[in-house]
């Protein structure tokens, strides 16, 4: 496979600086383990997914560690998340002379870990699969919206050489992720009903997170439910979007809203098989949405920043897809399936302007705005502009 560079890549030296280990989490087959050597070549590698590794490293933390003088990559530490304590030990007693490469595709097993073993001594870095720019001189990049939304940005579905079949290998994928990783970290008494959560969760991509729907449809408990799609947060497969919590004199929806962190792995999960039926699916709109979120905090993840993204929805359904706070300004973003670039998409950013100016508070105020659209060119719209679902990472640059 041709190697694709991370946008990443060029900054893990600036993001690096100062620590003495650097933790790199995301999905499984995100491009974590490739970074990592890549970026880190000099340094050895010790997969913990081999259980001869795993057993010797949990066995004897301290002499397994030792073997390292410099440091090295130890790839998958969820397997062993016990050594941190020891890492910790090791990185005080010898202070600038080594440095550690960690990756992890749980964060339920680590986030505590790193906290409070590694605190000052790591940074976190978040690695989801590939952006839209990251492929674009990949021979197999999509050339539509409806082919971006249903391959996803998993790499190895980016590999020339392998032609893989999306949909047989999204499959198999998400099968072993959740007997993997979900049911390593949960057990799990009923699987047949954690599988049909997993695709109702799937149909509900793009929208308000409801548990006790959820619950009644699978006769379950709501805390059953949010124990869940906790565990599916933690292990990369879905995000839950907060609301925006200013009220501008307006009722707002408290609920977060769900998406998958992959839109391919929603279309699998939908059993959409190819572009013609995406286009005819009634979630094609969440769908598009759910695939522009996912770019969106691509753009932020992998420049180094944090998202800091929100959605915006009054009662009375008054709305705006996603919103961006960054140094008291909220960067509005409208995202559309359709491939018109119509003034009114912009309706929900000019109400909200609106609300903004009528406060008059001054702790807030309102950029320009972005519509995403299914179209080709960027065009202006007042104050806003519509910009092409390709064009999304470059439009971001801007925004601190």
């Amino acid at each position: 496979m041709q190697y694709i560079p991370r946008r990443l890549s060029h900054l893990l030296p600036s993001l690096i600086q100062g620590y003495q280990a650097v933790f790199l989490a995301g999905p499984r087959q995100s491009g974590k383990t490739t970074l990592a050597r890549t970026s880190f070549p000099d340094l050895p590698f010790v997969n913990l997914e081999s259980p001869l590794e795993r057993a010797a490293l949990a066995d004897d933390p301290i002499g397994f560690l030792s073997q390292f003088p410099s440091g090295a990559i130890l790839d998958e530490i969820q397997n062993v998340p016990e050594a941190l304590s020891y890492l910790q030990v090791l990185i005080d007693e010898r202070p600038g002379e080594t440095f550690w490469v960690l990756t992890g595709s749980r964060q339920l097993d680590l986030q505590p870990s790193i906290g409070q073993s590694l605190a000052g001594r790591a940074v976190m870095i978040e690695l989801l699969p590939f952006s839209h720019d990251e492929v674009l001189n990949s021979p197999v990049r999509p050339a539509t919206l409806e082919d971006a939304v249903l391959r996803g940005g998993y790499p190895p579905l980016f590999d020339e050489d392998r032609q893989l079949d999306p949909g047989r290998w999204l499959e198999n994928y998400l099968t072993a992720l959740i007997n993997r990783d979900v049911y390593d970290t949960l057990p799990v008494r009923n699987r047949i009903a954690f599988d049909h959560f997993v695709r109702l969760c799937a149909a509900r991509t793009g929208q308000i997170f409801e548990a006790a729907s959820l619950a009644r449809e699978l006769a379950v408990d709501n805390k059953t439910v949010k124990l869940w799609v906790s565990v599916l947060e933690q292990c990369f497969i879905v995000r839950l979007l907060r609301p925006y919590h200013r009220n501008y004199g307006k009722r707002l929806v408290k609920r977060p809203k769900l998406f998958f962190v992959d839109s391919g792995l929603a279309c699998r999960l939908l059993q959409i098989g190819d572009v013609n039926q995406l286009r005819l699916h009634p979630l094609w709109g969440a769908l598009v949405e759910t695939w522009c979120f996912t770019e969106v905090l691509k753009a932020r993840l992998h420049r180094g920043l944090r998202p800091d993204c929100w959605f915006w929805r009054t009662s009375d359904g008054k709305e705006i897809d996603l919103l961006i706070e960054a140094g008291g300004t909220l960067y509005p973003i409208e995202i559309k399936s359709t491939a018109t670039s119509d003034p009114r998409l912009a309706k929900g950013i000019r109400v909200l302007r609106s609300l903004v100016a009528e406060r008059g508070d001054g702790s807030v105020e309102i950029g320009p705005g972005l519509i995403v659209y299914g179209g080709d060119a960027e065009r202006p719209c007042r104050e806003d502009r519509f910009i092409p679902w390709q064009s999304i990472a470059a439009a971001l640059e801007p925004i601190p």
